[in-house]
C-alpha cells in the first residue's frame, strides 16, 4: 500500500481521491483555505465533506504557499509519502516545490515554472529551435504598442501565468491593445482572490496562429512520453477565446498524430517534464502543432468522464500510476467510440423561466449524458459568459465518431436554448 498525497483539487477530480483509495493506497488530502481551486466552483460543502471522508487523513493549511511544505513534512515524517501531485492548477508550482524539497519522485521545480510559465517557455523553445509562436513580453503600455508593431496584427495578449483564459485577448487592431490597458485595473479588481494568487502582472504578447485548437493528454514517463490522448478543443463563435467543448478523440489523421507525438517530445525534452500527467494546448497550423499552452495537470472539467467511457479506463488510475512510477498500460488508437464535453456559458445572460427543472429533466432524458452538472431553478440568474469561470454548467455526451460528438453536442446546445430561453455559446461544424 502506498501512501498518495493530493493537494488541492477542482471540483470534477476530486473524483481521484476515490480512484486512488479503489487502488488500495492510503490516501491524504490536503486543501489550502487560501487558494483552493473548490473556491471556483458552485460545489456544495457537503460534496467537499464526503470527498474529505472518503480518504484516510484530510488536512486543511491556511496558506498554499506559506504552510504546504510545513504541513507534507509533518506528514512525511509521520508516514513515508511515496507520491504527491495536484490536479489544481493553483497548486502545481507549491507542490513540485515541496516534492524536490522532501526529495520526493517528481518533475524539477524549474521545469515546471519554465512550463507553464507561458514567456519563459517561448524563450526556451526558440532557444532550442523549436517551432513557437513569435512573442514579445510587456508590463506597459509603451512595450505593448512596440510588440505589436514588431509581430503585426492580429495578435494574442495575455499574462505569461494564468487560468481560465483570465485576462487574454486577440488584438485585431491597434486601438484594441489601448482599450485593453485601460481595462487592466478594473479587470484585475475584479478577478477573483483565488485566480488572482495566480495571474501574472507581466504580458506575453504573441502572432495570432490560425488553425484549430487542440490539446494533447500526456504521461510524462520518465521523459520518453505517451500521448494518451488527443482532443479538438471547440471554440465559440461570438467569442474564439472562450473553449465551448471538448471532443475525444480530436479526428487526426495517423499522420498527424504521430507529429503531434514527436512535437511534443522535443517540447518535453527540452523542457525537462520527467514527472507527471499534462494537459498541453496546441493549434493544428498548415505548418504543424504550434504550442499554446502546457499546464502541469491531468485534463480538466469532464474531460476525464468521456475519456473513460471511450477507453474503459479511469484517468486518475492513469495519474496515480504516472506519479508512483509504474508504467501504465495505455489503450491506443483507434477507439471504438467518441464522446464530447461542453462548457455551457451564456452569451448575454438571463434569468431561468418557470417550470426550468421538469423541461431540463427532458433533455437530460433525451441524451442521456455520461455525466452532467446542470442543476439548474426557477427564477434563477444566469451570468453573461465572460471566461472559463462563468459556465452554468457541464454536459458529457456519448458518441460514435467524432463528428457525430460534434453535431450531437450542438444540438443539446439548440434544445437547452429553447429551454432556457437565452443564446448559449456554440461553435462552428
Amino acid at each position: 500500500m502506498a501512501h498518495v498525497v493530493f493537494v488541492d483539487s477542482t471540483a470534477p477530480t476530486l473524483t481521484a481521491l476515490e480512484t486512488a483509495k479503489e487502488m488500495g493506497h492510503f490516501v491524504t488530502f490536503i486543501r489550502p483555505a487560501d487558494a483552493s481551486a473548490l473556491k471556483l466552483s458552485s460545489l456544495s460543502r457537503e460534496r467537499i465533506e464526503s470527498a474529505e471522508k472518503s480518504v484516510d487523513q484530510a488536512v486543511v493549511v491556511d496558506r498554499l504557499e506559506a504552510d504546504l511544505l510545513g504541513a507534507l513534512r509533518r506528514i512525511h515524517a509521520e508516514r513515508r509519502i511515496d507520491a504527491l501531485l495536484t490536479t489544481s492548477e493553483l497548486a502545481v508550482i507549491p507542490t513540485v516545490r515541496a516534492a524536490e524539497e522532501l526529495g520526493i519522485r517528481a518533475t524539477s521545480t524549474l521545469s515546471m515554472e519554465t512550463a507553464v510559465t507561458k514567456d519563459l517557455c517561448r524563450d526556451s523553445l526558440r532557444e532550442a529551435g523549436i517551432r513557437s509562436a513569435r512573442h514579445f513580453r510587456a508590463e506597459i503600455r509603451e512595450q505593448a504598442v512596440e510588440a505589436a508593431r514588431s509581430l503585426g496584427l492580429p495578435l494574442v495578449i495575455k499574462p505569461s501565468r494564468s487560468a481560465g483564459k483570465e485576462g487574454v485577448a486577440i488584438i485585431r487592431e491597434e486601438r484594441e491593445l489601448s482599450d485593453y490597458f485601460d481595462e487592466l485595473p478594473s479587470s484585475r479588481r475584479a478577478m477573483s482572490q483565488t485566480v488572482a494568487t495566480l495571474v501574472s502582472t507581466r504580458l506575453l504578447m504573441e502572432e495570432y496562429i490560425e488553425g484549430v485548437l487542440h490539446s494533447a493528454e500526456i504521461i510524462a514517463n520518465d521523459g520518453d512520453i505517451e500521448v494518451f490522448m488527443i482532443a479538438r478543443r471547440e471554440q465559440a463563435t461570438n467569442n474564439p477565446l472562450y473553449e465551448v467543448a471538448a471532443v475525444l478523440p480530436a479526428g487526426l489523421t495517423d499522420v498527424e498524430q504521430r507529429e503531434v507525438k514527436e512535437y511534443m517530445q522535443e517540447i518535453f525534452s527540452r523542457l525537462g517534464l520527467t514527472v507527471g500527467v499534462y494537459h498541453v494546448e496546441f493549434i493544428m497550423s498548415g505548418d504543424g502543432p504550434v504550442l499554446v499552452e502546457v499546464n502541469g495537470r491531468i485534463m480538466g472539467g469532464m474531460a476525464p468522464f468521456v475519456y473513460r467511457h471511450i477507453t474503459g479506463l479511469d484517468p486518475f488510475r492513469l495519474l496515480v500510476q504516472e506519479h508512483l512510477g509504474e508504467k501504465p498500460h495505455v489503450p491506443r488508437p483507434p477507439f471504438g467510440s467518441a464522446g464530447i464535453s461542453i462548457a455551457l456559458g451564456s452569451v448575454s445572460g438571463g434569468i431561468l423561466p418557470d417550470g426550468v427543472e421538469e423541461q431540463v429533466e427532458k433533455v437530460k432524458q433525451k441524451y442521456q449524458p455520461l455525466a452532467s452538472s446542470l442543476n439548474l431553478r426557477s427564477g434563477q440568474r444566469i451570468p453573461k459568459q465572460l471566461g472559463n469561470f462563468t459556465v452554468f454548467g457541464f454536459c458529457c455526451l456519448p458518441a460514435e465518431t467524432t463528428e457525430q460528438a460534434r453535431a450531437r453536442g450542438l444540438e443539446l446546445i439548440s434544445d437547452l436554448e429553447n429551454v432556457l430561453g437565452f443564446d448559449i455559446a456554440k461553435y462552428a461544424l
